[in-house]
C-alpha cells in the first residue's frame, strides 16, 4: 500500500502536511524505472527522454525542505479536509526511502461537474475536486544517496525554495561589474541597461567560470573565442561588444561552447551542454 501526501500553504502552521489517499496501485514507477541515466545539473542544459539531472548532498543545500533532512511516518498525518483542497501546494509519495514530488499548480487544481461509472451504472457529481497526476513525478529525492533527481528546474523551484539560485539572473550591479571588465569594450551606446533576461542569466554563469579559471587559462579561452569570433576581436585579450549578440557571443565562448565537427570541419554552437561522464 502507497499514502499519498500532501503539503498545504498555510503560512504559521508548523505541520502541513496532511494525508490524501492510500492505495495498492502504482502511482509513480520506482526509481530504477523512471532514472534511465543521470547528468550532474548544468544551468541551460536539456536532456533527452529518460535522462534526469542530479544534485548531490542535497540535505546540505540551503534550499532543502525538511522531507530532505528527516524521517516521516506518514500515518502520523492527519487526513485532508474538504477546505483543505484549495491549499494544496505540492504532492508526496515516500516509497522504500526514497521521496516522489510533484507540483500542484492551480491548474492541477480541477472542480468539475461530471458522470462517474459506479458499478457500471453513471451517475452524475456535481463540484468533483480532482487533482491531476503526471506519469512521472517532477522530482525524486533518494535519502541513501543523498540525492535529488529532476527533469525541469522551473517544476520544482515552488517545492524546494531557493533552488533557482542554481540557476539565476546577474544582478544590474554584476551586470555592470562584467561589462566594466578588462576584456570588453563596449561600442555604440550599449550598456547594462541594454542586458536582457537570457544574457543576464549567462552573465551569472560566465562571473562563476572566470572566478575558476587561472591566468593561463584565461589566456586559452580568449583565444579560443578570437578563433570563432574574430569581427568581436579587439586586441588578443580585448573583445567588442555593441549588441546583445556580441554579448551572447562572447559568452558562449567563456562557456567553451564553440566546436569543430571531426567530419566536415563545420563549426557549431553548442545550445545546451551536460557534463560528459566516460563510461
Amino acid at each position: 500500500m502507497q499514502t499519498i501526501c500532501v503539503k498545504l500553504r498555510i503560512p504559521g502552521t508548523p505541520i502541513k502536511y496532511r494525508t490524501l489517499a492510500t492505495t495498492s496501485e502504482e502511482i509513480f514507477p520506482n526509481i530504477g524505472d523512471c532514472v534511465a541515466s543521470t547528468f550532474p545539473y548544468a544551468p541551460g542544459a536539456s536532456l533527452n527522454d529518460g535522462d534526469w539531472f542530479k544534485i548531490e548532498h542535497v540535505s546540505q543545500q540551503a534550499f532543502a525542505i525538511d522531507l530532505l533532512k528527516e524521517t516521516y511516518d506518514t500515518p502520523d498525518f492527519d487526513a485532508i479536509t474538504h477546505d483543505d483542497f484549495s491549499k494544496i501546494d505540492f504532492l508526496f509519495l515516500i516509497c522504500e526511502g526514497n521521496v516522489f514530488f510533484q507540483n500542484i499548480s492551480k491548474a492541477r487544481l480541477v472542480k468539475k461537474k461530471s458522470f462517474i461509472n459506479i458499478g457500471g451504472l453513471y451517475e452524475y457529481k456535481s463540484g468533483l475536486q480532482e487533482i491531476v497526476i503526471n506519469d512521472l513525478p517532477d522530482a525524486i529525492f533518494c535519502a541513501s544517496s543523498d540525492a535529488l533527481y529532476f527533469r525541469r528546474l522551473e517544476s520544482i523551484t515552488s517545492i524546494f525554495r531557493g533552488i533557482d539560485q542554481l540557476y539565476r539572473e546577474a544582478t544590474a550591479e554584476e551586470t555592470e561589474q562584467f561589462l566594466k571588465s578588462d576584456f570588453i569594450t563596449l561600442k555604440d551606446g550599449y550598456s547594462v541597461n541594454d542586458v536582457k533576461t537570457a544574457n543576464r542569466k549567462r552573465i551569472a554563469l560566465a562571473l562563476k567560470t572566470l572566478s575558476e579559471l587561472r591566468p593561463d587559462d584565461r589566456s586559452d579561452i580568449f583565444a579560443y573565442i578570437g578563433d570563432y569570433c574574430p569581427a568581436l576581436m579587439i586586441t588578443r585579450n580585448t573583445f567588442a561588444v555593441g549588441t546583445e549578440d556580441d554579448l551572447k557571443m562572447l559568452l558562449f565562448g567563456i562557456e567553451q561552447r564553440f566546436y569543430t565537427t571531426l567530419v566536415g570541419n563545420e563549426k557549431r554552437i553548442a545550445n545546451s551542454v551536460v557534463p560528459f561522464v566516460g563510461h
